[in-house]
């Protein structure tokens, strides 16, 4: 990764070749200056050294301030603000210094003079700050990318997590022995439950390709997941949904079906004792919460996984963290959804 520490002494390098180049060299045509070499050395090396400290520490300290892409405007003009007059300072003092150690006596403090050498100054600052601009921006870029490809591998993890749940032989043995009960009793329901069901896996199959979903489309599918337990626990599971005005938001895909999973997988399902989830979304604070009663299986593993990666998947995508509130009496996870841009 591009970072301060490695460009740092090619930065200099390429600085100093730079003003000896376009500003020292022409002194070999003037009148004869004793070690003039060594001077315009000395001068090149002095002047570098304060151009670019300055602008090092101004941009590394105004980084670290305001590093959001938010806020880059207002980086670049604190920036500007400190050495903006700082280059005019430069420019002044390079006068007596170029004047002592290259002129010998010659008095050169005259306004084209300082204009020339504050602009001078103020070019080689100006590169300076475009220098670690381009810096920051590559190592956002980099650090988007890292992120992006670690969400992308996270994806296929819960991809293949949630599949693999739902496909081991226990989830199958039930879903057909349901199936096999509709085909009997009722042939259009069967037909419904195979649509749902064949919607659940194409659902889980594609909702990863993407980082967000909408949070309706994410609904209808929570629906439709619930619908099948439903026809598994006809008595036994209830859902409590509120969820309007939800076409403009965005969350991370299979959210919802990771908490409904959750709580179908820790807690007793009867009809003595239903479970109750309920998903509910408030558009005024952007912010969604699933809920369920506790009553958990004390014989289950808790592996804690599905959280985990909702969890993970929420950090990479710079969303809120979610909360998670656990008492004796329920279980509930709310998060933030973020405004679609259209």
């Amino acid at each position: 990764m591009i970072s301060d520490k490695k460009v740092r002494p090619y930065a200099y390098l390429v600085f100093g070749i730079m003003f000896y180049l376009f500003f020292m060299l022409d002194m070999f045509f003037w009148p004869s200056i004793p070690n003039l070499l060594i001077k315009t050395v000395v001068a090149t090396v002095l002047f570098t050294f304060l151009v670019w400290e300055p602008v090092r520490l101004v941009a590394l300290w105004a980084y670290r301030r305001w590093q959001g892409v938010q806020d880059s405007l207002k980086r670049r003009c604190v920036m500007a603000a400190i050495l903006v007059p700082y280059a005019f300072l430069l420019g002044f003092s390079r006068i007596f210094v170029e004047s002592a150690l290259l002129v010998w006596g010659i008095d050169i403090f005259i306004i084209p003079v300082f204009l020339t050498f504050s602009g001078i100054s103020l070019l080689f600052i100006s590169l300076g700050i475009v220098f670690y601009e381009v810096v920051f921006y590559m190592e956002r870029w980099q650090s988007t990318q890292q992120e992006t490809n670690e969400l992308r591998k996270l994806n296929l993890h819960m991809q293949f997590d949630s599949l693999k749940v739902q496909i081991q032989p226990h989830f199958l043995f039930n879903t057909m022995n349901t199936l096999i009960g509709l085909i009997e009793r009722d042939r259009d329901g069967a037909i419904r439950f195979t649509e749902e069901l064949s919607y659940v896996y194409r659902y889980l199959l594609e909702a990863n390709q993407s980082n967000l979903i909408n949070l309706e489309e994410e609904m209808k599918f929570a629906r439709i997941y619930f619908s099948l337990l439903k026809t598994r626990y006809p008595e036994g599971i209830f859902l409590d949904e509120k969820v309007e005005d939800a076409g403009q938001y965005e969350l991370p895909p299979l959210s919802l079906q990771i908490l409904i999973e959750n709580a179908v997988k820790h807690n007793v399902i009867t009809r003595a004792n239903p479970l109750r989830v309920s998903i509910h979304f408030d558009a005024a604070l952007q912010r969604v919460v699933v809920s369920n009663n506790c009553q958990p299986k004390f014989y289950v593993l808790k592996s804690g996984y599905g959280l985990l990666h909702l969890k993970k998947k929420f950090e990479l995508l710079s969303l809120p963290e979610i909360v998670i509130d656990l008492n004796q009496d329920y279980f509930s996870v709310s998060f933030s959804v973020i405004k679609a841009i259209i």
